[in-house]
């Protein structure tokens, strides 16, 4: 019998599916009512919910595999929005992106000391710990500097639960109508074409490149340059359709939710507590830096909010969709961020060490 036949027919691959299948409806339907009763980011929020509560009741589902083509739909989604003069307008916001980029990385230093008092973190680790690089990224930057992978992959994920349930009511409430302007136009394709399949299937395929090219976040950041590189050049073949976007939320959501298993609580202990105050002490400081830039530029507020949020991209970017705020913007940060955590974590650490800041 064929390998692949025999996988299908094994009792566990089905136990597996049904659980997928029960979390993904579960997921929507949390979605659902969460977008009835009108709160933001209700999608991923709602999923997110669901997931906790399945989570915390023993259900064990595993969406690694859903969440990567959820990404590589939002990396076309989102890339798709940044025509010709939008990247002009960005590249003239360079300078200003790439400083605040390299404060939201050093903000990590004001965190680093909440670790080691609350969770007796050695200062390297503490700094990884609250660095807002990415889940994937710090990890991995924890690994070459041979540190502990798991206990910096904890912290980083409850920041980034902190900050996905705490960014979208702020954003509501601060900016409740802030709508787009030049770095937010879209595109006029039809959304459902008989292009798309294929659109997405180049999208799968850039990923795996940039999986190759060791690209961080390859499944989001490759579709997304892909995205950005043809509607740049006036050649988008299709729209990836809204009811794609809010697929992709719901599986966010979930794999972000089904991390929060009663044995993730357990190992967590004061690194929990440790991450939660870390989390809500960098954000306050970067919202006070976003105001700072907003009274001296002309930047939208919400932009400028989620753009230094202390989050990860995907959600920050679907948070910026989703609040009809500067998608492109929001990437633009973003995306710098990602380029200058890889070059400047040991840097930063080496100057805050010697600072005594950590």
């Amino acid at each position: 019998m064929p390998r692949q036949l025999s996988n299908l027919l094994a009792p566990g691959f089905w136990r597996g599916t049904g659980k997928l299948v029960l979390a993904l409806a579960f997921g929507t339907f949390g979605g659902a009512l969460a977008h009835l009763a009108g709160l933001p980011l209700a999608w991923l929020l709602g999923a997110l919910i669901a997931a906790i509560l399945l989570a915390s009741a023993g259900l064990a589902f595993d969406v690694r595999g859903a969440r990567r083509y959820a990404l590589i739909v939002l990396g076309l989604g989102l890339g798709q929005s940044f025509t010709a003069p939008i990247l002009a307008s960005l590249a003239g916001m360079f300078p200003l992106i790439l400083i605040c980029a390299v404060l939201t990385i050093a903000s990590g230093a004001l965190g680093a000391g909440i670790y080691r008092r609350q969770a007796g973190l050695d200062p390297k680790t503490a700094f990884f710990c609250g660095v807002p690089g990415g889940v994937v990224l710090m990890a991995i930057h924890a690994e070459r500097a041979g540190l502990p992978e798991h206990e910096v992959a904890l912290a980083q994920t409850v920041r980034l639960l902190v900050v996905v349930l705490l960014y979208p009511p702020l954003i509501t409430l601060l900016v409740p109508h802030e709508t787009g302007d030049i770095l937010s136009v879209g595109t006029s394709i039809s959304s459902w074409s008989w292009v798309l399949p294929l659109w997405f299937l180049a999208g799968c395929m850039a990923a795996v490149v940039g999986r190759q090219l060791g690209t961080p976040n390859p499944w989001m950041l490759a579709p997304t340059l892909l995205a950005i590189a043809a509607a740049s050049l006036d050649v988008l073949p299709a729209q990836i359709p809204q009811p794609m976007i809010v697929a992709a939320q719901i599986v966010l959501g979930l794999s972000l939710g089904v991390q929060v298993t009663p044995q993730f609580l357990r190992q967590a202990g004061p690194l929990f507590v440790a991450s939660v105050t870390s989390s809500l002490l960098i954000s306050a400081v970067l919202i006070t830096l976003a105001f700072a830039v907003y009274a001296l530029t002309d930047l939208p507020l919400g932009a400028l909010l989620l753009g230094m949020a202390p989050g990860g991209m995907p959600e920050m970017a679907v948070t910026a969709h989703a609040l009809g705020v500067s998608v492109p913007l929001v990437l633009g940060f973003h995306l710098v961020r990602v380029v200058v955590a890889n070059f400047l974590i040991e840097p930063v650490w080496r100057l805050a060490d010697r600072l005594k800041l950590c």
